[in-house]
């Protein structure tokens, strides 16, 4: 019997490199800012939809051509969402504990993050593969349009009266439900990112030789643009959560500022990162001051933990709030996300394999442990509800990709190596407070885990270390 020969994944040496056209990657980029500006806007379905389709459809000649990569050691993290896949219909068939909810969630939510995914993986690819510094400059300014857009709102709501305007209702701001009311907890997902990456340019302009200094004073400024618009809008939404990341990602800025080898002297150094963290801490401190609930934050976390003796959190308003030591009114939003952050951890304690759903899975398991609960959501912590809704099993997968894909960004060529570093590194911070597991922000969670496992691929062969990063 003739035996055939085993299959082989990777190209010969003999055979032509891989060329993807240019056209092509700036299609996938055209699809993606397109997507990235509409994402967490309301009433433009349509547009969203045909993006993502358009640019996944785009995405699979990429990945077909780029398929040995499959089979590398570089691969895990993509292999590691797969199984996220495969643990979800797992998960819906025979450890689910509401089969209709979460069927409906399955051709809804998880769909909607697998065409992404093949989106993103693709983009990836397409970018890793290319040279161009163009395609950089659109994905970035692409993640600066949500923030654009939130800043030309303000503008036109705050003053456009004042100019005999008259804004129309697509282009107004709104704090509570309306048609074009966009959720502030969907800001930061979408603007935390394109902060973060600029901290990380920032870093590496800083780090760089050969650049006359007027150069760098210039690309400097305008990435502190692009972070500063940020805080405004975080300001502007008043997002503690979000001023408290940006001050996370300017501490660890500082520390490899610090500690990374460079070319600079100590001195240098130290004086940069003391720049960096003053700045931050001083928009820190003048939210803190303007913002009263900081003042009152541990007082009425000894409420907060209480759990039992003060049991408002069960109620969502419905039954008041207790008081702090200061006799007080504890605030709404730290005491509910303490107590909930306390509840939704015994709750995965207690269900380890999770409830099954994304989006509900902190109210189904509590009122099946308090049956008096009334009107609960999420957890408000991302990666708690994540763990509630998909297991810890699901989680650590996720989590698993990001931490294996921050540690190839480290030999990644630039700029694509700090992308993934700075933009993972933001997701890690505000998952865990933000209230995240929702449609889009799941979706657009693993679009950034899929285009930066992409970006982690070296279709060439001829990956670098890069001694900056």
């Amino acid at each position: 019997m003739k035996i055939s020969a085993p299959i082989n994944f990777l190209p010969s040496k003999a055979s032509a490199p891989i060329v993807i056209p240019v056209w092509l990657i700036w299609f996938q980029c055209v699809a993606f800012v397109t997507l990235y500006s509409v994402w967490i806007l309301p009433e433009v379905v349509g547009i969203r939809n045909t993006a993502l389709v358009a640019g996944a459809v785009s995405s699979l000649f990429v990945i077909y051509q780029f398929k040995y990569l499959l089979f590398t050691k570089r691969a895990l993290p993509i292999w590691l969402i797969l199984c996220l896949f495969a643990w979800a219909t797992l998960h819906l068939f025979f450890i689910g504990q509401d089969f209709n909810a979460q069927w409906n969630e399955y051709v809804r939510i998880w769909r909607y993050a697998a065409i992404g995914f093949v989106f993103a993986l693709g983009l990836g690819l397409s970018l890793a593969h290319s040279e161009k510094k163009n395609f950089w400059y659109a994905i970035y300014w692409g993640l600066c349009i949500p923030a654009f857009i939130y800043l030309v709102k303000y503008l036109l709501t705050r003053y456009g009266s004042n100019f005999g305007l008259m804004v129309p209702s697509s282009l107004q701001i709104y704090q509570s439900s309306a048609p074009f009311y966009v959720p502030k907890s969907d800001y930061i997902p979408f603007c935390l990112p394109v902060l973060a990456i600029s901290l990380g340019e920032i870093k590496h302009i800083f780090q760089s030789k050969g650049v006359s200094g007027l150069v760098n004073f210039k690309r400097i400024s305008v990435y502190l643009l692009v972070i500063f618009g940020t805080l405004f809008l975080f300001y502007a939404q008043s997002m503690k959560n979000g001023f408290l990341y940006a001050l996370l990602c300017a501490i660890v800025f500082a520390v490899l500022i610090l500690f990374e080898n460079s070319y600079r002297t100590v001195k240098q150094r130290m004086i940069f990162a003391f720049l960096g963290i003053a700045i931050a801490t001083t928009v820190m401190y003048v939210h803190v001051h303007q913002n009263a609930t900081w003042k009152a934050l541990i007082a009425d976390a000894k409420i907060a933990v209480q759990l039992e003796k003060y049991d408002q959190w069960k109620y969502n308003r419905e039954k008041g709030f207790p008081k702090n030591e200061f006799g007080q009114e504890v605030s709404e939003t730290s005491y509910q996300r303490i107590a909930w952050g306390m509840v939704g951890t015994k709750l995965s304690v207690e269900n380890p394999l999770g409830y099954g759903l994304i989006e509900d899975s902190f109210s189904k398991l509590a009122k099946q442990r308090w049956p008096e609960t009334m009107d609960l959501s999420h957890s408000h912590s991302g990666w708690l509800d994540l763990a509630l809704g998909i297991g810890i099993p699901g989680l650590a997968l996720i989590l698993g990709a990001i931490l294996l894909l921050m540690k190839q960004s480290a030999v990644v060529k630039y700029p694509w190596g700090d992308f993934v570093f700075w933009s993972l590194l933001s997701i890690l911070f505000l998952w865990v407070t933000t209230e995240s597991a929702q449609t889009t922000t799941f979706a657009a969670l693993i679009f950034w885990i899929g285009l930066c496992a992409g970006l982690t691929q070296d279709p060439t062969h001829k990956m670098r270390s890069n001694a900056n990063h």
